[in-house]
Parts: structure tokens; C-alpha cells; sequence
């Protein structure tokens, strides 16, 4: 796979990314300013939606993987994103609670953080699709190796 098809993929994951993070915010901030709900615990519930539209837009958008296995990239999405969750509480904890930093200035350097240094890594894996699919070599949904 060509630099460009990386750079482009990458570009699409980040966007992707946007939108995980636009509907990861409002759940946070309708959790806790409108339902009242606890920073640590309505991060939660907005991480599970900001995983919903992750899985879903990397594997159709971004990545192209739609020929592979739902099941067997679900499953590997969910346990990548069981280290992301961790990753994730952790570290708006610390932001939110150490350094007294707003919630949602944490939010967001969580994010990114996080999606930059673990989660497009471990996605090029959960999303690489076999040459047993119908793929050609280098094109969209070529396994990851071949990046």
C-alpha cells in the first residue's frame, strides 16, 4: 500500500474519529449537565456511543473492511476498546481529578491522545481483511501488513 493510501486512510479514520468525538461530547455534556450525572461515569456511557460510531465508521469508511468477518472483527474491536475504555477513564480521571483541567478540555486531549497512540495502531489490525475476500493487494481493505 502506497504512502497516499495510507495518508488517505489515516485521514478518513481521523474523521471518523470527528464524529465519534462530536457524539462522544454531547453524551457527556447532556449526562452531566442536563442528567447530573458523575464526570468519571458519564464518560463512560459517551465512550460507548463514540464506540458505536467508531466501529461502524472505520469499517465501512475508513478501513474498507466491510468484506471481512463482522463477528471476527467485532470481537477484536471489543477487546481493543476494553484497553481503550481503561486508557480512556484513566486518563480523564487524572486530567479531570489531578489536574483540575474542565471537563471538557480533558475530553479532548484523552482523545486524541488515546486514538493516536493506541487505537489507529490496533484498528489496522481488528480491520485487516485477507486476499481470501476478494481484495486486490494495496487496494482498499489490503491487509494492514501491507502498509
Amino acid at each position: 500500500m502506497s504512502f497516499f493510501s495510507r495518508f488517505f486512510r489515516f485521514l478518513r479514520s481521523s474523521f471518523v474519529g470527528i464524529l465519534a468525538t462530536v457524539a462522544d461530547f454531547a453524551v457527556l455534556e447532556i449526562c452531566v449537565r442536563l442528567l447530573h450525572v458523575e464526570p468519571s461515569t458519564a464518560k463512560i456511557f459517551s465512550f460507548l456511543v463514540g464506540l458505536a460510531v467508531q466501529f461502524f465508521g472505520n469499517r465501512t469508511f475508513a478501513f474498507h473492511a466491510t468484506g471481512g468477518s463482522l463477528r471476527r472483527q467485532a470481537l477484536l474491536f471489543c477487546g481493543v476498546e476494553s484497553i481503550t475504555l481503561t486508557l480512556n477513564w484513566l486518563l480523564f480521571r487524572f486530567l479531570v481529578r489531578s489536574l483540575h483541567l474542565p471537563i471538557e478540555l480533558a475530553n479532548l486531549i484523552v482523545t486524541f491522545v488515546i486514538y493516536v497512540g493506541f487505537s489507529y495502531p490496533a484498528w489496522r489490525l481488528v480491520f485487516r481483511v485477507s486476499k481470501t475476500h476478494g481484495q486486490e493487494p494495496g487496494g482498499p481493505g489490503a491487509p494492514s501488513g501491507a502498509a
